[in-house]
């Protein structure tokens, strides 16, 4: 006990001595972490106007120029080019416009098709051109909306295949004509009798009657048209050239044959002849008038219809063919719409107006021809006169096949060496034998 009381007070003496109070009882403390302080928001001052949020505007989709195939040369085409132009500022289109040769149009599509080549939208051609293509298959039929327009009967037969219409008429062409030699004849015959006489009484060996393409099949058909024939039944489907009616056509070209130049026949020779005033009478069509006339600034140029047939009180008239806006399998349907804007004004009274007298062909609409009757545009009053009872052909091989047959057996008939009676039998024959490799 003692002990313990000793070592207190030494204690006690050392604290004394070291002047130091006893140290208060260690707390400890745990510094806590301080959460972050949160992201600023900026928030509008309650009377201030939100900002409009500013959206890229959407880009107008560029459409692709519609590419056309113009088969026309010279100053023909000049005047579509300017046509086209115009066409596409007020349809707001663009159009890119390429020229073709009027005969080599189907071979230049072919070539571009074997080759992998683009083939255009559109194509400017003409009846040929469009039997050919729809032959090919290079043809869709035209928008719906565009078989309302009141063409020509004829320029829609010569479109029309299966019912449905695969080329826009644009303008008529093909219509055959009597010119005469003003310095030779004092009037144009009014009938085929009295063009056979007057014919006959002008030929001498240095003059020719008539002239014409004796053996071509579209100086035939005016003839077997008023003879109350065709060369196919209406759709085009069967050959009908067997018939009385072309016996009694092959009859009356065999009588103004008689008439024709004694040294040669030819079409050429025959323009070069009446060009040159060596011949009184041409059957010939509208688009050879600006040759003749280039040819020749002396020629009294007469032109009057074919003269009418006494037998059946009928008149001679050549199928019309025409010229077409067609389209192609390779144009996209969201652009038929464009291609119907674009035929429509094709289609307007002024424009068509304008297109006959620049290039020397018939509208293709109704309502423009009479304009025309009595304008002072001789060969297109007279062929604007019958266009509206104008026959056509239809495009199928059927009459491709009966023409073939008529230029196959036509010079044999002239010639003598063929009777009357028996050409319609050859020419059905040959024709039917034409189809058969079809």
């Amino acid at each position: 006990m003692r002990t313990i009381w000793l070592l207190l007070l030494a204690l006690l003496l050392v604290m004394v001595a070291t002047g130091c109070a006893p140290p208060p009882s260690a707390e400890i403390v745990v510094d806590q972490a301080r959460e972050p302080s949160p992201t600023p928001t900026l928030v509008p001052r309650p009377s201030a106007t939100p900002l409009p949020t500013r959206v890229p505007p959407t880009p107008t989709p560029t459409l692709p120029a519609l590419s056309i195939w113009v088969a026309e040369e010279g100053p023909a085409l000049a005047t579509v080019q300017a046509l086209f132009a115009d066409l596409a500022q007020r349809a707001d289109l663009e159009l890119e416009v390429v020229p073709r040769p009027p005969d080599g149009l189907r071979l230049s599509i072919a070539t571009a098709s074997v080759r992998g080549e683009p083939l255009p939208d559109l194509i400017w051609g003409h009846q040929e051109d469009l039997a050919g293509l729809l032959l090919d298959g290079h043809l869709q039929p035209v928008p719906d909306a565009l078989r309302s327009i009141e063409a020509l009967p004829a320029l829609l037969t010569t479109a029309t295949y299966d019912g449905l219409l695969w080329g826009v008429p644009v303008l008529a062409r093909n219509s055959l004509l009597l010119l005469y030699n003003r310095e030779l004849i004092e009037a144009a015959p009014a009938t085929s009798d009295e063009l056979i006489v007057r014919a006959r009484a002008a030929s001498n060996p240095m003059t020719a009657g008539l002239v014409m393409a004796w053996t071509d099949p579209h100086w035939v058909l005016p003839w077997l048209h008023a003879f109350g024939g065709a060369p196919t039944d209406p759709a085009g489907a069967t050959i009908t050239l067997n018939t009385p009616a072309m016996t009694a056509t092959l009859n009356l070209m065999r009588e103004l044959y008689t008439a024709a130049p004694t040294n040669g026949d030819s079409y050429a020779r025959g323009q070069r002849l009446f060009a040159q005033e060596y011949a009184a009478f041409a059957i010939d069509g509208d688009w050879a008038l600006p040759r003749y006339r280039a040819v020749s600034e002396t020629l009294e140029l007469g032109i009057a219809p074919l003269p009418m047939v006494p037998a059946t009180g009928k008149a001679p008239l050549a199928p019309l063919g025409g010229t077409y806006l067609m389209v192609t399998t390779g144009l996209e349907p969201s652009r038929l719409a464009d291609v119907a804007t674009l035929a429509t004004l094709l289609s307007e009274p002024e424009v068509q107006f304008k297109l006959a007298r620049e290039l020397g062909r018939l509208p293709a609409q109704q309502a423009v021809l009479a304009q025309l009757v009595n304008g002072d545009d001789s060969a297109l009053a007279v062929a604007a006169r019958r266009a509206t009872e104008a026959p056509g052909l239809p495009p199928t091989q059927a009459v491709r096949c009966a023409l073939y047959g008529i230029n196959a057996w036509m010079g044999r008939l002239l010639a003598g060496t063929l009777e009357v009676n028996q050409a319609p039998l050859n020419m059905q024959r040959e024709a039917e034998a034409c189809l058969s490799r079809f």
